[in-house]
């Protein structure tokens, strides 16, 4: 009988891999806290027709990319077509809308992490379900907090332990000046046609923006493209000056890409993506996001301004293991071990020591000591506690498995003790 694998395109995250994952979410966690985000969760899968009026029909994610889920029996609910998420902001969004989450106090500040999935040609550090720190907010039209998203990712990337993270930007322009702009792309890759590969030819008619998101473009073609920064009208000038302003008054490292439009069509203004200076190409984005002022509107819902952002952890900690970043340790780890049978003391002194907040790995076999505290060690604890005659005494033995070094304590002094 042939042998199951994981699905093409996934990867099983085992324990030794997982260790820097939880690093990276535990950061994501904190830095939600301190800037005041409110978790949310959302379904892992919705209607298709939320991501093709969200995401756009034309758009890589609903066109070639969606995980789609059909013939399920029943009602006509739930006989509707479905795709698992490829990006949550619309899911957000709809959850916004069906809860009328616009009457609570506002700007509405949200986070989540999950998996995300993508129908996509498996590549380095690109998988069909990969895990996502996502944050939005909703009901702030100004440009201070398109600085502040974009300072909170580079004091992600910072404090998780990389560095030469550059945010490219640009502004996209709204519905007031996004139509001329479309035409001056139209007027000048129309008669460069032939010079563009099938992808882009169909962008052109569909979403001419996104022709500049095509990474075969040829180099002098999209060198002297239109910039949308020329074609903006004054109020979207004006947002994005202040937005560089604000960049520059509290120091995140950025450079304007005058090429970057994003790949979903929700985006109206601020733009940017995340990369390792010097190593900008196809998949070397971290992660990056925009505004998305109109989507509450093309959902069904009112006229709200909306922001967000994107981080791939499987690509944060891909950039963490080729710069060699050291991920902390969690914490002590702390073996319990015993002669004989005293299984009872182990599990007891262990509950004990839960207690004080250590992590413990009782020994739950009757296996001879040494053997025990072999265990111990390659499992990577750092201490054992020897449970001996001594208990009746409220000590045990403590020893430090690098060192070799023991001592007789206390029980209530063992977790001061391993944290030094």
């Amino acid at each position: 009988m042939p042998q199951i694998t994981a699905p093409r395109g996934t990867r099983d995250l085992l324990p030794e891999e997982a260790v820097a994952f939880s690093h990276v979410e535990s950061v994501s966690r904190d830095l939600a806290r301190r800037y005041a985000f409110e978790r949310i969760e959302i379904p892992l899968f919705e209607r298709v027709e939320l991501f093709a009026r969200g995401l756009g029909e034309s758009s890589d994610a609903v066109e070639k990319e969606m995980f789609r889920v059909g013939g399920a029996r029943g009602s006509d609910e739930e006989r509707a077509e479905w795709a698992l998420r490829p990006e949550p902001t619309a899911g957000i969004v709809r959850a916004f809308i069906e809860h009328g989450m616009h009457v609570r106090p506002g700007p509405l500040r949200l986070t989540t992490t999950g998996p995300m999935f993508r129908y996509d040609r498996p590549q380095a550090g690109r998988y069909r379900q990969f895990s996502q720190w996502d944050v939005e907010v909703l009901g702030d039209p100004g440009p201070a907090v398109d600085a502040e998203l974009i300072e909170l990712a580079h004091r992600f990337y910072a404090e998780v332990g990389l560095s030469g993270v550059v945010a490219h930007v640009n502004s996209i322009g709204d519905a007031a000046c996004r139509p001329p702009y479309r035409e001056a792309l139209v007027d000048h890759f129309r008669p460069h046609v032939e010079r563009l590969g099938e992808d882009a030819r169909r962008r052109l008619e569909v979403n001419p923006l996104r022709v500049l998101d095509d990474k075969a473009l040829d180099p002098d073609l999209a060198a002297s493209a239109p910039r949308s920064v020329d074609h903006l009208c004054e109020p979207c000038r004006e947002h994005f000056a202040a937005v560089l302003a604000l960049l520059d008054a509290v120091g995140a490292r950025y450079e304007v890409d005058h090429r970057l439009v994003r790949g979903l069509d929700y985006y109206t203004r601020t733009a940017f993506e995340f990369v390792i200076a010097g190593r900008e190409g196809q998949q070397q984005a971290l992660g990056g996001g925009g505004r998305y002022d109109g989507l509450v509107e093309v959902l069904g819902g009112r006229p709200t301004a909306g922001i967000g952002f994107g981080i791939g952890l499987d690509r944060t900690v891909l950039a963490m293991d080729e710069q060699g970043v050291t991920v902390p340790p969690a914490g002590p780890l702390v073996a319990v071990v015993g002669f004989g049978d005293d299984h009872a003391d182990r599990l007891r002194v262990a509950a004990t020591l839960r207690d004080a907040g250590l992590a413990v790995r009782p020994d739950g076999t009757s296996r001879k000591l040494g053997k025990q505290l072999e265990s111990a060690a390659k499992a990577g604890a750092g201490w054992a506690v020897i449970i001996g005659e001594e208990l009746a005494r409220g000590e045990v033995g403590l020893k430090d498995l690098a060192t070799g070094g023991q001592r007789t304590i206390g029980v209530d002094e063992v977790a001061t003790a391993v944290r030094g």
